[in-house]
């Protein structure tokens, strides 16, 4: 708009000054060949061109007005996008992390789900395991005489049927843990720890132990607790939860640059976890 207002304007005063030019011409080369006539014509022509040339810096300054009008509101307008943009992208990322929250609050329950069935199983086997008297090969049975009509039941190992096994002191450990007798559990999982370190929920008896401090709010024990999940078992599926849970006590007592680096550790040595993606949101936040 305001390239084609200057072209016209510049058009017209070409027009102008070429119109003007035979009269300038004549009063240069002898005063006596212009009349009054022509002298009142080029006053006309100079008013007329300064008032076309007012004008037109007045549409000019009008367009220039209007334009620096659109283009604020293009910025505002643009600003507005781009704040609600920020805003979106903060709601996506919180609601990405409280869905991982629950996802490893599903994982828990589903840990207290196999804990069931843990100890389900070790009363089966508790059960069947039951050692029963075997006579020598060759020998036949002494028959007990008949009491009153009831049957003699055959000798059971004391000290074999009281020796509690790994399934059995997990799921007693649970069991006391989920009641909020912390102390307790830990006693049973430390058993199992200390009685079967190769087993298959020692892992998880050592997560439990930290999770049992936690809700003492005894961090710095629940601290070195979950550091021994991750050390005595790197493998396992507890030691991103137990290294993440980590970060956070540390977070809690205010060392921010320590909690930075076990969510980086979290992320280089299990980057494919669930956990590791809840790090990386969480680094975000603190840089």
């Amino acid at each position: 708009m305001i390239a084609a207002a200057a072209l016209g304007l510049r058009h017209t005063l070409r027009s102008r000054v070429w119109r003007l030019v035979p009269l300038v011409a004549l009063v240069a080369t002898g005063g006596c060949f212009a009349t009054r006539g022509d002298v009142r014509i080029v006053q006309s022509d100079i008013s007329s061109l300064r008032a076309e040339i007012l004008k037109n810096q007045l549409e000019q300054r009008d367009a220039l007005t209007q334009t620096m009008r659109m283009l604020q509101v293009a910025s505002d307008s643009l600003s507005k996008v781009s704040a609600r943009t920020v805003s979106i992208q903060g709601d996506v990322r919180g609601e990405m992390r409280a869905i991982r929250e629950q996802m490893l609050q599903v994982q828990t329950l589903l840990g207290q789900s196999q804990a069931t069935i843990a100890r389900l199983r070790s009363e089966i086997e508790s059960r069947s395991s039951a050692p029963v008297a075997v006579p020598p090969a060759g020998t036949v049975p002494p028959v007990a005489p008949p009491t009153s009509g009831r049957t003699t039941l055959p000798a059971v190992d004391s000290a074999a049927a009281r020796a509690p096994g790994p399934n059995q002191l997990y799921s007693d450990g649970r069991d006391q843990l989920t009641r909020g007798s912390s102390a307790t559990a830990r006693i049973y999982f430390q058993e199992l720890l200390t009685n079967y370190p190769t087993s298959d929920y020692a892992p998880d008896a050592q997560f439990w132990i930290a999770e049992s401090f936690a809700k003492e709010k005894n961090l710095p024990a629940a601290d070195a607790a979950y550091a021994a999940v991750v050390s005595a078992h790197p493998t396992s599926a507890k030691a991103p939860t137990a290294l993440y849970k980590r970060a956070q006590l540390v977070l809690q007592r205010g060392n921010t640059s320590q909690a930075k680096q076990l969510l980086e550790q979290v992320i280089a040595r299990y980057p494919r976890s669930d956990e590791a993606e809840l790090a990386a949101e969480q680094l975000k936040t603190l840089r």
